[in-house]
């Protein structure tokens, strides 16, 4: 059986810094085949994703993947540790993978596997250090920052400031929970930091790039150094739609409008009386920034809140994450001609059924249709503003 190496990603777009993260990682890994478990229409901070997903895994194979699954929704856009638990399980559930890569600011296991220890387990000194600063009032992910650093020092401790450190932290927290047999690899992140809307020589994050497209002054030549020419020639082609969140204001604050207090109360993540706010907010504002902005508190992120919005718009609530609490299916949306061998060999070593087509969705059991259907219907509201192409009607990406 062949051994592969994973990776869980968003390529919202692939830029330059993402294809030294393959090279590298094959460099590291002896060339092990890479599968890459990869966000749909909509992503991790609470957005829909700029390029639809079909285009990303075609980027994602030319830039040296081997095989492209997508991370269903209900994990896509969720808080970073149910997007790694789901990540880490669907590409475990191949059979196939036997270690996950990452980029991390800070290129050190002993550090990044230290912090992930003591945030796995919770020693009462981090909780009791914990409590008191979330008490103060700042958000969850500052006040975890924070109390790591007040315990194993402020130099180690800063490993919680950097948002792809913090993936870091949580797939090997994900591995270790789950008890699998995974090799986590760092691989050092160089150029421009994650989120950061910087260009660093010739290098530009992908939100950094997806702000610049979204601007009528976009830095094309920035974007033409940052990105492969591959995904450059869609960026400029005319007919490829830029989508965002943005977009959907309208649906969002009808599907907020509809809602009661307490089923507002139900979407994933709300707490603490947040469902008032938010009942209050979605009538008195016109627009999804507008919205937002109304919502933030120093306890919750925007991200946060708007996965909140998204997941209200896509009707996911807190029963379905506890009906669905690892991925129910392996949803393959591209492969290398080359490596059609995985497939074969998926087919023999996956923990969990392998949907390519239509045929295989029809023989999933109930509950592994009901979270299928929830990508269904996120590929739909995603292209609300498009012409829709039937999730079913669209062909195994082969490169």
């Amino acid at each position: 059986m062949t051994r592969c190496t994973g990776i869980i990603t968003e390529y919202n777009p692939l830029h330059n810094g993402h294809v030294y993260h393959i090279e590298r990682t094959k460099s590291i890994t002896g060339g092990a085949p890479i599968i890459v478990a990869m966000s749909g229409w909509f992503v991790q901070r609470g957005d829909a994703a700029a390029f639809d997903p079909y285009t990303r895994a075609m980027w994602a194979l030319k830039a040296g993947a081997d095989m492209v699954i997508q991370l269903p929704v209900m994990f896509s856009m969720s808080g970073a540790e149910r997007f790694a638990r789901g990540g880490a399980h669907v590409l475990y559930s191949t059979g196939l993978v036997d270690k996950l890569s990452f980029g991390a600011e800070c290129g050190n296991m002993d550090v990044i596997s230290r912090a992930a220890e003591l945030l796995l387990h919770e020693p009462a000194g981090y909780k009791a250090e914990l409590a008191s600063i979330l008490a103060s009032g700042k958000s969850y992910p500052s006040a975890a920052a924070e109390a790591l650093a007040r315990i194993i020092g402020q130099d180690d401790g800063d490993v919680l400031s950097s948002p792809n450190n913090i993936l870091a932290i949580e797939y090997i927290q994900a591995i270790k929970r789950a008890g699998f047999d995974m090799e986590p690899v760092a691989v050092e992140r160089t150029g421009a930091m994650h989120d950061s809307d910087e260009a660093v020589f010739g290098s530009m994050s992908a939100s950094a790039i997806r702000n610049s497209l979204k601007s009528n002054n976009g830095n094309m030549e920035a974007i033409e150094q940052a990105v492969p020419q591959y995904v450059f020639d869609v960026i400029v082609n005319n007919n490829a739609a830029i989508m965002h969140a943005d977009g959907l204001s309208q649906a969002v604050l009808y599907a907020l409008r509809k809602l009661t207090k307490e089923e507002i109360a139900d979407i994933p993540d709300v707490a603490e009386g947040l469902e008032n706010t938010i009942y209050l907010s979605c009538r008195n504002t016109t627009c999804f920034d507008e919205l937002i902005k109304s919502i933030k508190t120093k306890r919750y992120t925007l991200a946060r809140i708007r996965r909140i919005c998204l997941n209200a718009l896509l009707g996911i609530t807190k029963g379905d994450y506890k009906k669905a609490e690892t991925p129910k299916y392996i949803r393959v949306l591209g492969i290398k001609k080359a490596s059609l061998y995985l497939m074969a060999e998926m087919a023999k070593s996956a923990k969990l059924p392998i949907v390519a087509c239509r045929r295989d969705y029809d023989k999933l059991d109930a509950e592994a249709k009901a979270c299928f259907d929830k990508d269904i219907f996120a590929a739909e509201t995603a292209q609300l503003n498009a012409p829709y192409i039937n999730e079913f009607a669209r062909k195994l990406i082969i490169v």
